[in-house]
């Protein structure tokens, strides 16, 4: 028996969709496999922080946003990365991409450059997607950017406060360039409305 067009294509998008939804949970077992591995067999003592402009602390941008205090750390900033990354997922996996490698990156040389203190977890990428979801949609002016923006804003605009110095312990530096950072990812992927 043939399998109708409108199957196939149905299933493709149900695949595709069945992407985006692992892809947040693929790139967040990294930072789970290292603080099981840290907690089980280093209690706490393997990590790997950026300390700013210090050479041992260089391979800290690349390796801090992946590593954590403890579970309680990375348990927060998993549940936010996860809601903010599918909401960008459902506009643009290109978008995606773009976004978390400027947090990711971006985030840990900026924390290395003007950070005063060593620093770690994924919390400056999450303050990256936060920042593109809370710009994408003025600038675009499209309804899927637009309703994204605003869902974020009444939901989640209690994130400010954490790029501001409000709470002790807490690297509120490396928010307020992730979340800069994230303003600057939305203004260089946006798209322009198209005019008829």
């Amino acid at each position: 028996m043939a399998t109708s067009s409108g199957g196939k294509a149905n299933r493709g998008a149900l695949a595709r969709w069945q992407g985006k939804l692992l892809l947040p949970l693929q790139i967040l077992a990294i930072p789970w496999a290292q603080e099981i591995i840290d907690q089980v067999f280093f209690q706490g003592g393997w990590n790997f922080p950026v300390h700013p402009r210090s050479l041992d602390g260089a391979s800290g941008i690349f390796l801090s946003a992946f590593s954590h205090a403890n579970f309680a750390h990375l348990m927060g900033n998993s549940i936010a990365f996860a809601i903010f990354s599918w909401l960008i997922l459902a506009k643009s996996k290109q978008d995606f991409w773009i976004t978390v490698l400027i947090g990711w990156i971006g985030g840990g040389a900026a924390c290395w450059l003007l950070g005063p203190t060593s620093a770690h977890g994924l919390s400056g990428v999450v303050y990256t997607l936060f920042g593109y979801l809370l710009t994408i949609g003025w600038l675009e002016k499209r309804f899927m950017p637009l309703l994204l923006s605003v869902f974020v804003l009444i939901n989640y605009s209690y994130f400010l406060w954490g790029a501001l110095p409000t709470q002790v312990g807490v690297a509120w530096w490396g928010h307020l360039f992730g979340f800069l950072l994230g303003i600057f990812s939305a203004y260089g992927v946006y798209r322009e409305p198209s005019r008829r």
